[in-house]
């Protein structure tokens, strides 16, 4: 499945999976279960959050 074709099964822009992909973006919990939905996959298995993560204020934030 490319990017595209999973963003418009969740229903969010192509750059949105390209922010979450980079851990760049912390998706809403209907966001990531959604996208875990369309992959068949758990959400603790597609979304893991590390504290060493950059900091609140260095990261993107897309509004779709």
């Amino acid at each position: 499945m490319t990017q595209d074709d999973l963003a418009k099964k969740v229903g969010v822009r192509r750059e949105t999976i390209v922010f979450l992909e980079q851990g760049k973006y912390n998706p809403s919990l209907r966001l990531a279960h959604d996208v875990a939905t369309a992959l068949h996959a758990r959400i603790d298995d597609l979304f893991i959050f590390d504290d060493s993560e950059p900091e609140p204020e260095n990261r993107i934030v897309l509004v779709d």
